[in-house]
């Protein structure tokens, strides 16, 4: 499937600090004007100095101005041209805010300032960043010091339900930790320790009996090893949530054993690793490295900790690059006899034409994949120039899901298709198999669709978040979908659009990843219009706002790990 991530003349404002909010700078010119503002703590209305004030200007190619609060907390720009200006303010312990932006899913205000126009009326009042703290404990009571603590927010990626990684920091020497600079939502806490096993001390033990090895694992808090029984825990702005405590017990520590099966009459065998990940906690753990032992190709793990893992066999075979992946569920009495099949990589040939207007000044430079699928990628970049006749070749490319990206596409452009053979992979999954020979043939299109309208809250124009949501069967593209910030008289331009059949919403307050929720829109699809895109601009009716409700809490428990079938997207 097309991965969409893979994708001064000097304007110099002079900047001027004030002792009051009424401007009394240097004269201006008759035709500049200036901004100027107070910067305040939230909770106790006390200026705040040394906030970083940025002033934007709301043009393609951004300029930017900084300014520093004095001990009064306030900051001012002087000597500016008319136009249009954003205002952003950040401090160190505080939540950066834009002005206009009352919550993050609302998108910053525009300042339209005319000829000789005095703006002094700026007020940011900043919250404290929001936290989570607390300590990690054995079951003896002692702290654990270097244990790994994340926060992640269920969320959802390919349209699908999962933990997604967040924020992290280490335990300190006495076990306690912080998480610090959460945006306001809900949040899955988990500590890991599982890559270091645990020696204990037995009041009693059998000569010649082996030491056994523990290990502390990981944990959700409040004390569960799965991610769908852990608690969500809602941040609020400008609070610390304090005592998210965990206590770790020390588990039998177990390993896994088997053989890589090579592919009949294969020959010289070199590189051969095999890297073993945890899938309980999404990869948040590190990999474990597992010993191989020629010529027969067993391996074994060191002492880990009981839960779900894959396992990834990689090496070259015959000089061609050859993976095989299982996933395991290692229990305290450990696995053997685990067999890893080995597939061979296929070279992926292919071409990138471009097709519209002035096709002939435009070529793609590289083509490029990245994993679609669970199965990480530890080597170089699966990536290939493409050639003056549009021809290009990715070696080596193993079994399974990968995304492709293509680049550039043609400034005011868009991908048009892309097939594997007979196979759409632009709006489908493109699995590579040892059998695929297909060709991968991309086009571009050098005139995408644009959209411009209005959006109106009763009668007056008004700002929003506009979403054009494809329809059908292509729902579930993400690549197709774009969100884009109205301005202050309510207009709105949506650019590079891929033609076909839309629903345009326009929401008073938005946050993107929602897109991924695939019955997200289904309780606005009254609200939406639908409109029909063709390549080149587009009128749009206008849109009645969809006021902002209640924050969206996250997802509902995610579902067990375990239940994922390896290859499975996440």
């Amino acid at each position: 499937m097309y991965d969409s991530r893979m994708y001064d003349s000097a304007f110099r404002l002079s900047l001027a600090f004030f002792c009051g909010l009424t401007i009394s700078a240097p004269a201006q010119t008759a035709s500049s004007g200036a901004i100027a503002g107070i910067v305040v703590d939230a909770g106790s209305n006390s200026p705040i100095r040394r906030s970083v004030i940025t002033l934007s200007t709301v043009e393609a190619q951004p300029q930017d101005a900084v300014a520093w609060t004095d001990s009064n907390g306030r900051f001012s720009f002087g000597y500016l041209p008319p136009g249009r200006y954003q205002l952003r303010a950040m401090k160190n312990g505080y939540q950066g805010t834009s002005y206009g932006a009352d919550t993050f899913r609302r998108p910053p205000a525009i300042i339209q300032l005319t000829a000789g126009q005095i703006r002094n009326d700026f007020i940011f009042r900043l919250q404290l960043i929001n936290s989570i703290t607390g300590v990690v404990l054995d079951e003896d009571g002692d702290p654990l010091a270097g244990v790994q603590v994340m926060a992640s927010t269920p969320g959802f990626q390919r349209q699908k339900r999962r933990l997604l990684p967040g924020q992290n920091t280490m335990t300190d020497a006495t076990g306690h930790y912080r998480l610090s600079g959460l945006a306001p939502g809900r949040y899955a806490v988990a500590a890991t320790h599982r890559t270091y096993p645990v020696v204990k001390t037995h009041p009693e033990a059998t000569a010649g009996e082996p030491q056994p090895f523990y290990s502390y694992g990981e944990q959700y808090y409040p004390g569960t090893d799965r991610a769908e029984a852990a608690a969500l825990i809602t941040v609020q702005p400008g609070k610390e949530i304090p005592s998210i405590d965990f206590r770790l017990l020390a588990q039998t520590a177990a390993s896994v054993a088997g053989k890589i099966m090579a592919p009949p009459g294969a020959g010289s065998v070199k590189d051969l690793a095999v890297n073993m990940i945890s899938e309980d906690f999404g990869g948040f753990a590190n990999g474990v490295g597992v010993s191989v032992s020629p010529p027969d190709y067993t391996f074994g793990s060191g002492p880990v900790a009981p839960g779900l893992y894959l396992l990834v066999a990689q090496a070259s075979i015959d000089g061609r690059l050859y993976r095989g992946a299982q996933t395991v569920d290692l229990g305290p009495q450990g696995l053997r006899d685990v067999a890893i099949a080995m597939e061979a990589s296929v070279d992926l040939a292919g071409s990138v034409s471009v097709e519209g207007p002035d096709a002939g000044k435009y070529a793609a430079s590289f083509v490029n994949l990245s994993p679609g699928d669970d199965i990480p990628w530890n080597a170089p970049p699966l990536r290939a120039n493409v050639n003056k006749d549009g021809s290009f070749k990715i070696a080596n490319v193993p079994p399974g899901i990968w995304d492709i990206g293509v680049s550039p596409v043609p400034p005011a452009g868009y991908v048009k298709s892309m097939r594997l053979g007979d196979r759409d992979v632009l709006t489908e999954e493109m699995t590579i198999r040892p059998s695929t020979a297909e060709p991968l043939k991309i086009v571009l299109g050098t005139r995408a669709a644009t959209l411009e309208g209005d959006v109106l809250q009763g009668s007056q124009p008004t700002r929003a978040v506009i979403v054009l949501a494809p329809e059908g069967k292509f729902r579930h593209v993400t690549s197709f979908y774009r969100n884009v910030a109205g301005d202050e008289k309510g207009h709105f331009e949506i650019k590079n659009a891929t033609p076909g059949e839309y629903r345009l919403y326009a929401f008073e307050e938005f946050e993107p990843r929602l897109i991924q929720d695939p019955d997200f829109l289904k309780s606005f699809e009254k609200s939406g219009i639908p409109v029909t895109l063709r390549e080149g601009p587009n009128a749009s009716p206008s849109l009645s706002v969809i006021p902002a409700g209640p924050a969206p809490l996250a997802p509902g428990p995610v579902p067990p790990t375990n239940s994922r079938p390896l290859g499975a997207r996440p």
